[in-house]
């Protein structure tokens, strides 16, 4: 199978379960008239990941169609490739998540001090963009790595929290269960992707088979987990801010 045909399962595999997983957000906000911030940001971030998708989908299209489509990318050279688009985009999705599952934490000084990471991760993160020339030329690694660790670290506070409250007899109706589960199966399999990603530069041909194999497979676990617990607690319609789902 050559590199087109990969790219074009990948990317409609990847487009149609975050559509799938966005519109059953919506109808879960449809369905439950008291829902917290964060579930609700949770949707829209959903729908903002989509289009991200979608139009950072540019960049190999142009360059497998010979820049028949898309040819004024080429005009200046920085955005031939979708690394600036997409580095943009992870620092919305980890400061997102740091949000989303910091949310949750009982604890007032807990919440604070993460609400600090989370403001110290962006600024740096910004600043390694700026800073560096990774920007327009490569994913930056050091910010994936950085954000990676803090959104597990959020995570784990968010499981331990889990342990200690009722939330743990109501498992099956609690959102943000599906969300840390998919979540961490995420950062889990693909961070170590971006880490080796320079690799796809060097067209190794191995490194692009697997990348190509896992990639569609993990957005499919993730977002249908994301899915199942936007219809599982749609159910839920009078006690959603009561168990914060």
């Amino acid at each position: 199978m050559d590199y087109f045909h990969q790219f074009l399962i990948s990317a409609i595999t990847s487009l149609s379960v975050e559509l799938i997983a966005a519109l059953s957000g919506s109808y879960y906000l449809n369905k439950n008239l008291k829902v917290n911030n964060a579930n609700r940001f949770l949707v829209y971030f959903l729908w903002l990941t989509f289009f991200f998708d979608l139009i950072g989908s540019y960049a190999p299209i142009a360059y497998f169609s010979n820049y028949e489509y898309f040819s004024f990318i080429c005009v200046t050279g920085r955005f031939e490739y979708n690394y600036w688009w997409f580095n943009i985009y992870m620092l919305i999705s980890y400061g997102f998540f740091f949000y989303y599952f910091t949310s949750f934490l009982m604890k007032t000084k807990v919440k604070q001090r993460m609400n600090l990471l989370i403001f110290c991760y962006l600024i740096f993160g910004v600043g390694n963009l700026i800073c560096s020339e990774i920007f327009f030329n490569g994913n930056s690694i050091l910010s994936s790595t950085v954000g990676t660790l803090i959104v597990l670290f959020s995570i784990f506070l968010f499981f331990f929290d889990l342990l200690k409250s009722d939330r743990i007899f109501i498992l099956t109706k609690y959102l943000p269960i599906y969300i840390a589960v998919g979540v961490l199966v995420n950062n889990i399999a693909l961070t170590p992707m971006a880490i080796f990603s320079q690799y796809f530069i060097f067209n190794n041909e191995l490194f692009i088979n697997i990348k190509a194999a896992i990639v569609p497979i993990v957005n499919v676990i993730m977002y249908g987990l994301f899915t199942i617990g936007f219809l599982k607690c749609s159910k839920n319609k009078n006690n959603g801010n009561e168990l914060g789902i």
